[in-house]
């Protein structure tokens, strides 16, 4: 039998207590990927990648998903009482599934919008990373498949807060998902791919929120490049790769060996992926990175 979300984090930290939010806006993202806005009536603190065990009412066990958001939504620099409640809150991407919470959350949303859930912060995967010292940083990658890019874009959107270590800093971004496109023309959607808006925002050539690159990689197109076209809030075409990404991909991300001494690699994303390229990004005989360099979030 699976483990509850419980069970698989059970060795991780968390909060002593519970705390009640109320969903305050659910934006259907595209057929398996809602997005949450849970309002939170008093500020909270969390570092960027923790996640929440989430209570929905009826089900006594709990899911588990990572904020998306970043923290000063939910803990603001401004002294206390000059933002309205509704200002505070956390965000979460839930996909759709049969586990009772996320069936629970994928009800229709006029049925459950304004409910109350009762929630907990948990998690040690987060950015800056423990044990290393940002200052010696020159580069941070991320590597993000499917819904694992849920910690990397909280990560990310902390960083374009201000969060860059000292210059020169850079980010590499690498995101690798299945095609959503256009039912008639197949061509790939840009409001139907889960923070392409935001990563554009961030990493955008005429962004300079923060210094870096985004790769984006789309499975099941059947082209080997081409364009997401601009739409909605993004204001450009996006160029993908129809194809898997692969460790060349990753590793020419993290650079050559004297690169490699300055950076740090976070990896999320499905089992196989994940595994394999942890391995090869820390084995001697691969890139040799040093394993507190390297790291991964595992949810299963």
């Amino acid at each position: 039998m699976k483990p509850s979300h419980l069970e698989r984090t059970a060795a991780e930290p968390r909060d002593k207590s519970l705390t009640t939010v109320t969903i305050a806006r659910v934006d259907e993202i595209n057929d398996h990927i809602r997005l949450f806005c849970l309002a939170l009536s008093a500020p909270v603190r969390f570092l960027p990648g923790q996640w929440l065990d989430v209570f929905v009412p009826g089900v006594p066990k709990a899911g588990g998903y990572t904020i998306t958001s970043v923290p000063s939504r939910a803990w603001p620099s401004s002294p206390p009482g000059s933002l309205p409640d509704d200002d505070l809150y956390l965000e979460l991407a839930v996909q759709k599934s049969s586990d009772p919470p996320a069936a629970w959350l994928w009800q229709p949303s006029d049925s459950i919008t304004y409910a109350e859930l009762q929630v907990r912060i948990g998690g040690s995967f987060v950015w800056p990373p423990p044990g290393v010292n940002v200052r010696t940083l020159r580069r941070a990658v991320f590597v993000a498949g499917g819904i694992g890019i849920n910690p990397l874009i909280s990560m990310l959107g902390s960083l374009a807060e201000g969060g860059v270590p000292s210059a020169p800093f850079e980010v590499r971004f690498l995101y690798s998902l299945k095609g959503d496109g256009n039912a008639a023309t197949g061509t790939p959607c840009a409001d139907r791919i889960l923070f392409l808006e935001r990563l554009t925002t961030i990493l955008g050539p005429r962004s300079g929120a923060v210094k870096g690159r985004f790769e984006l990689f789309l499975t099941g197109i059947g082209e080997d490049e081409g364009i997401v076209p601009r739409g909605g809030l993004i204001q450009e075409d996006i160029s993908y790769r129809g194809r898997r990404m692969t460790i060349n991909d990753v590793a020419a991300a993290v650079g050559d060996v004297s690169e490699r001494r300055f950076a740090v690699v976070y990896v999320c994303g499905v089992p196989n992926m994940t595994d394999e390229f942890v391995q090869k990004l820390t084995d001697p005989t691969g890139l040799g990175m040093e394993p507190h360099k390297v790291l991964c979030e595992k949810w299963w």
